[in-house]
């Protein structure tokens, strides 16, 4: 999801829709003004509900809808499993301001019906055994609330295009504000029916294939849409107005000549111009088709390449990923990369919980940079990165949301979106080279299709697949917080250059980020990037010729202080002998009453941090063995670092203190 959005919309209550900026990404103030409460709502429900009894398996929605107004009315068709032991009650949530005209469960009306918190609970004469079909028809209907701009259904209208339409947005917590449903993560619905009821000359979009225009008593036209790829709860969606059709077809190699339909449907209007909606957007809309090529070179043919990818045009500020048909106040270059690729990340494989948001938004903005880089320009990429980058320096907090948190802590437009993207252009950096990154991505997608991921599971994947140990990386970048400011030094003696990066953090929660750091050396008319570990103190590299200069992470990979330096140090590694004493043992570790630090180095300070970086002791040694007293510390994990005469440091090492 990507929201473009002023404050002085959102007051008013009206949007309109004119020429999108492509730069702006602002989630963060827009959740935090109107979803506060739905958090707070849906942990009243989770408790109310009682837990997870079944596994839906399909729905038929059929819904008379307005372009002019929140109604609803009509109903809707599950059919799932029994999950439980038994289901003696059969639930699902919808607004109590939603009138339920009647519900049947197995074919037999039920005639009790309790509404509490806005769960629907409906009392069943006999248990229903485990693995067992359950069917309920919900006959309902009303004026959906809209508070805001996070309402499940909206309506609104476009000064631009003069229209009026209708749309819904039911992420995170808003399907039950326009449609009977159970919001669960992890239960994908099998199949989905739309059948969307609307007056002329109003078309009705969702999700799949349109597979039926049926006219009707009254001046309406039913619409009906099918998919048969699983779909998320959230990701179930409509929209209405007076839409004009573009189609258009994307050919990705993996398809070896087949097509995949790209459905544009946009206002049926012209603007003050008397340009119509369809060619005012075209060339934005034509540019879909190449990034379908560009993601799917990247990641894997189109999840849903036999339904069709679409866009269906709303006043919104901003878009939203429905599964096969995108909803968008607009399309410029960033926010239609952004809802596409949201197709693999966030469709295809969803968060399992919302602490996992990143892995639906990270992703999903990292597709801007990543098509800004494979189907514009690296300079324009690299725009995009320096951006982002000052947005994700602003927060404090991780890119993992915990557990409990806000809705506008949940979307973030600075951790989850920016820093998400961020991270992940350094996690790309950090596996050494695209083939392993593209890779493991590829298995992942492989591995969790049309199915729900945790973080730790991405990682483990990750691991797998490149046969690379990430875990300080995800501690470090995911659920730690804050970002490194690095100073950088560096000394050529003879063929050996010696490079040193010290750190210091914005946040304690993170005192080291053990990322590798890129360092270019520019040797005569050539130069070498090299990955320096923070982690070894003093890093050591062999070069041919001299150095003339070094620049560090000048590709603007890593999220850093913007006063962050590099510089020449002639006393840095003064010999490789001296280089090699910085090595120690440590031991006992763990260690309970003292540890013992030995090194061939007569001389040398200790420096003893806790897991924060902050110094405890600094001890003097003249010889090459020292005891250090533990046995007044805390129980946990601290750090020891060697120095020698001339300022080198050895790698930290940490110290568990039972």
């Amino acid at each position: 999801m990507k929201f473009i959005i002023s404050s002085f919309l959102l007051v008013l209550g009206v949007l309109s829709v004119a020429a999108q900026t492509e730069h702006e990404h602002d989630c963060a103030y827009t959740k935090s003004q109107f979803a506060e409460s739905r958090m707070n709502a849906n942990q009243r429900i989770s408790a109310a509900r009682g837990g997870d009894q079944y596994d839906i398996h399909f729905y038929d929605i059929t819904l008379e809808v307005s372009n002019t107004a929140t109604s609803v009315n009509g109903n809707v068709f599950i059919e799932g499993t029994v999950i439980s032991a038994g289901m003696d009650t059969f639930w699902f949530e919808l607004k109590d301001n939603l009138t339920i005209d009647s519900v049947y469960v197995n074919g037999i009306k039920r005639n009790t019906i309790i509404r509490q918190n806005n769960v629907v609970l409906v009392p069943l004469p006999a248990t229903i055994p485990q693995q067992e079909t359950v069917n309920t028809r919900i006959w309902y209907g009303g004026v959906a609330q809209q508070a805001g701009f996070f309402s499940g259904l909206s309506t609104g209208f476009s000064n631009t295009w003069g229209v009026n339409v209708s749309w819904t947005l039911s992420e995170p917590f808003s399907a039950p504000d326009w449609l009977p449903c159970k919001q669960d993560l992890w239960d994908k619905i099998d199949s989905i029916n739309f059948n969307g009821i609307a007056t002329n000359p109003n078309k009705v979009g969702s999700l799949g294939l349109l597979t039926s225009i049926v006219p009707m008593a009254g001046n309406k036209t039913r619409f009906e849409w099918k998919t048969r790829y699983p779909t998320a709860f959230y990701l179930i969606a409509f929209a209405v107005t007076n839409y004009a059709e573009y189609i258009s077809y994307a050919k990705p190699a993996a398809l070896a000549g087949d097509s995949i339909l790209i459905q544009h449907w946009v206002y049926n209007a012209t603007n003050s111009s008397n340009v119509s909606a369809v060619n005012f957007y075209k060339n934005q809309l034509d540019a879909t088709n190449d990034m379908m090529d560009v993601f799917s070179d990247l990641f894997g043919l189109y999840p849903f390449w036999e339904e069709k990818y679409g866009h269906m045009q709303s006043a919104m500020g901003g878009g939203m990923e429905h599964q096969t048909m995108s909803t968008m106040g607009g399309f410029g270059q960033d926010l239609t990369a952004h809802e596409l690729l949201h197709q693999w990340f966030g469709d295809y494989i969803t968060c399992a919980t919302w602490s996992d948001i990143w892995l639906n938004e990270g992703f999903a903005s990292y597709g801007e940079y990543l098509y800004r880089q494979f189907g514009v320009s690296q300079s324009s990429a690299d725009s995009w990165m320096t951006s982002a980058h000052n947005s994700a320096r602003q927060p404090t907090g991780s890119v993992y949301v915990p557990a409990g948190s806000s809705v506008n802590r949940i979307f973030s437009g600075n951790l989850t979106y920016k820093k998400g993207g961020s991270v992940l252009h350094m996690l790309r950096w950090e596996m050494e080279n695209d083939s392993l990154f593209f890779k493991g991505i590829n298995d992942y997608l492989v591995a969790k299709a049309n199915d729900v991921s945790t973080t730790d599971e991405l990682r483990q994947i990750l691991e797998t697949s490149s046969g690379l140990t990430l875990q300080p990386f995800f501690e470090d970048w995911v659920y730690g917080e804050g970002f490194p400011t690095y100073n950088v030094r560096w000394n050529q003696i003879d063929s050996t250059v010696f490079v040193e990066v010290n750190q210091t953090t914005s946040s304690p929660v993170t005192p080291l980020f053990r990322n590798k750091v890129p360092v270019r050396l520019v040797i005569g008319g050539t130069t070498r990037t090299l990955r320096v570990d923070p982690t070894q103190g003093v890093n050591r590299f062999q070069v041919s010729g001299n150095v003339t200069a070094a620049q560090l992470d000048p590709s603007n990979i890593i999220l850093k202080g913007t006063t962050s330096s590099i510089s020449r140090n002639t006393n840095l590694g003064l010999s490789v002998a001296d280089l090699e004493l910085l090595s120690f043992k440590l031991y006992p570790n763990p260690a309970a009453d003292f540890a013992v630090v030995e090194t061939t180095l007569e001389q040398f300070e200790l420096r003893l941090m806790d897991i924060q970086g902050r110094e405890l002791q600094r001890l003097q040694s003249e010889a090459g063995k020292m005891t250090l007293p533990t046995a007044s510390l805390q129980p946990g994990i601290y750090l020891v670092q060697l120095f020698d005469l001339n300022g080198n440091a050895s790698k930290m090492e940490r110290l568990v203190v039972r």
